[in-house]
């Protein structure tokens, strides 16, 4: 649920790193918090109420601040309940050029995770060119489930997760899934 503060909205999320999740909130502009990833003045991401766990303990809080500071090329993936909070809508035909295309069921891995959802893509079917035209540094998948790969019953579902390209170990893509 997003809450107005100006032009900027305030997001919930779930942050991923190697060894933690990280609940909490980010102030982001209309382009969503992938405008905001991807904004090259600052390479940290900064979150409000973040309550910090390790990945295979999920239940248990090892600590809570006001505020945290995140580089962005450590952020293995984010989680959203929301994808309107995550890119920009009611662009060019009143559709947002990240969601344009065919639904492609993909399945990927990055640190300590399995990440299985839907890319949206127009062009030719591969998984390079998935990658490669997709805009900015992180990946969007959609009706997606991320699965701790040591601990597969600890999962977290989100309308859109957003991975970070440059921690992807493997990239699958499957035409024939639906």
């Amino acid at each position: 649920m997003s809450t107005a503060f100006g032009k900027r909205n305030i997001i919930n999320l779930d942050l991923f790193t190697d060894a933690y999740r990280v609940t909490g909130r980010a102030s982001v502009g209309i382009g969503g918090i992938h405008a905001e990833l991807g904004n090259p003045n600052s390479k940290y991401l900064e979150l409000q109420d973040a309550y910090i766990s390790r990945i295979h303990t999920p239940g248990d809080i090892v600590a809570n601040y006001q505020v945290a500071a995140f580089r962005k090329d450590n952020i293995n993936f984010i989680v959203l309940q929301d994808r309107r909070e995550g890119i920009p809508v009611g662009t060019q035909h009143g559709r947002s050029i990240f969601t344009r295309g065919r639904s492609i069921p993909i399945f990927l891995t990055v640190p300590s995770f399995e990440i299985a959802g839907e890319a949206m893509h127009e062009g030719k079917f591969s998984a390079r060119e998935i990658l490669v035209q997709s805009m900015g540094s992180f990946q969007l998948v959609f009706s997606a489930k991320a699965s701790a790969s040591l601990y597969p019953d600890i999962s977290y579902s989100g309308d859109l997760i957003l991975v970070h390209k440059d921690r992807i170990g493997i990239f699958c893509l499957d035409n024939n899934k639906k």
